[in-house]
């Protein structure tokens, strides 16, 4: 006898979704639990009707929800001790993060973590950059991860150094913005060093969040100031995903060198990354990787290695 178990499913739902979508809508959540039921369990998806899964779905809502922020969360945690790691603390100081917001203050105005920001995009050894070293790191038991996870994990590390970003926390719409640069940048095959400017000038996405709905809160009511920091750990908006890899070549370091070049393009690509980030999209790239490929949350698979898509 097969029993079909909420645990079960969530696992099964938030592991397939968070391969390609960070931070997926309702609609997401609902079609991916539906495609889990009917794939893992067809004798029990074959007496199940349109209303049994609204039922399923609004019992395991709240819990999936949980699942995916603290799947979000451990991966910035990892990040940033990942940071603290590669520098040592010769180069940045180390911070509570239950200090104080004047403590923080003092810690972010420290010279020497202007230094690490600054050094981020910098050569580490070997023709690696911190940053690039620091998500090798992260992700050290995958044997491949996404653009969208790249571009993720660069925000954390970027966002958490910024001298001009406050407190230690990321804020979901900053987060998002800088993500949204990031992967434009990977697409475009273009160096992942800030430009100056490029994050006040980004568009704050309009679409609102799983959370945000979950927990009645609008960004159009949210100030998205750089100060205010209420999350560690979100990630991109709905929209935005990146199809699995289809080659496993290394994360070139050219994507995270010093050169300004496509600057011009960036504007002219913002508008076929939004296309390329649609709903459709993250369907295609689930069809195409299978719920049995590897996620990309971390795991113990030795030597693996970040890649970029080609």
């Amino acid at each position: 006898m097969i029993i079909l178990t909420n645990k079960d499913v969530i696992n099964r739902v938030a592991k397939n979704i968070f391969k390609a979508n960070i931070f997926p809508s309702t609609k997401d959540l609902i079609d991916e639990t539906e495609h889990v039921i009917r794939k893992n369990f067809p004798d029990i998806s074959e007496s199940m009707d349109s209303r049994h899964h609204s039922k399923l779905f609004k019992r395991i809502k709240a819990k999936l929800l949980e699942k995916l922020r603290g799947m979000r969360g451990g991966i910035a945690s990892r990040v940033k001790s990942a940071i603290f790691e590669i520098f040592g603390e010769s180069q940045l100081p180390r911070i509570d993060f239950q200090s104080s917001p004047a403590e923080i203050n003092s810690w972010k105005s420290d010279q020497r973590v202007k230094d690490a920001y600054r050094k981020l995009f910098d050569v580490f050894s070997e023709d690696r950059t911190y940053v690039q070293v620091i998500l090798e790191r992260v992700w050290k038991s995958k044997k491949r991860i996404s653009n969208m996870h790249i571009a993720w994990g660069v925000a954390i590390a970027q966002l958490f150094l910024n001298p001009d970003v406050k407190g230690i926390m990321i804020s979901e719409n900053l987060l998002k913005k800088q993500i949204k640069i990031n992967f434009r940048k990977l697409q475009q095959k273009r160096p992942l060093r800030p430009e100056e400017g490029e994050l006040d000038a980004e568009e704050t996405s309009e679409e609102e969040s799983e959370e945000e709905e979950e927990e009645g809160k609008s960004p159009k009511r949210r100030k998205t100031s750089r100060g205010h920091v209420p999350s560690s750990g979100r990630a991109p908006s709905p929209g935005l995903v990146s199809p699995p890899l289809t080659s496993p070549s290394r994360l070139l370091p050219e994507f995270f060198d010093n050169e300004s070049e496509g600057r011009q393009r960036a504007r002219e690509g913002r508008r076929e990354s939004r296309r390329q980030h649609s709903q459709e999209g993250w369907r295609e790239s689930r069809q195409r990787s299978g719920e049995e490929e590897g996620d990309t949350t971390g795991g113990d698979t030795e030597r693996a290695e970040i890649v970029v898509e080609q």
